[in-house]
């Protein structure tokens, strides 16, 4: 089994058992989660703490639960990371994340697109770009935008799984396959 599929299982238990029992708190949950895995990918010592199997599962513990007490994450998400580190599984912490955060997107009827244009887009390009999305899911999108010279002009659209392509270098690609 793939580190994704059990990262989204842990993520799909832990953000069921949040919604269920604790949802007037959830918010502040997914909030620590995240700082969580924030400093894991800009501490190398955090990151560390994580990953090293030469530190023992109670060093583990006793991290968190110095977290804990200081305030800094609630009982509940040390109560999931003890969890993972009996399991074993907390070097899948980042990966957790975000899947928890995917569970949260869908919950709230959101969609991320990655867009990608030549050159920078003004609010008004990306604010029609959004309203026609929007248009064709049905969800709210959450638009997140690259800029990549190469694709010459046009935009570059990956949505879920899907991939639609309006740009120059596109439609030059394709005339390209049809001559050959």
């Amino acid at each position: 089994m793939s580190n994704n599929t059990i990262a989204r299982r842990y993520a799909g238990a832990f953000f069921s058992y949040i919604n269920q029992n604790h949802a007037s708190s959830a918010a502040k949950i997914w909030e620590e989660f995240s700082a969580l895995a924030s400093l894991c990918s800009t501490s190398s010592d955090f990151a560390n703490v994580i990953k090293n199997p030469t530190i023992s599962n109670d060093e583990k513990l006793a991290i968190f639960s110095a977290l804990k007490k200081s305030g800094r994450i609630s009982d509940e998400l040390y109560k999931f990371i003890a969890v993972l580190i009996e399991k074993k599984r907390l070097t899948l912490f980042a990966d957790i994340e975000k899947s928890v955060q995917q569970f949260i997107m869908e919950a709230e009827n959101k969609v991320e697109a990655e867009a990608v244009f030549a050159e920078a887009a003004n609010d008004a390009v990306k604010k029609e770009l959004v309203k026609r999305l929007e248009h064709l899911t049905g969800k709210t999108i959450v638009l997140k935008d690259k800029i990549d010279p190469s694709v010459i002009g046009g935009v570059k659209v990956k949505l879920g799984s899907r991939l639609y392509d309006a740009t120059i270098k596109g439609q030059l690609d394709k005339l390209k396959a049809s001559l050959i």
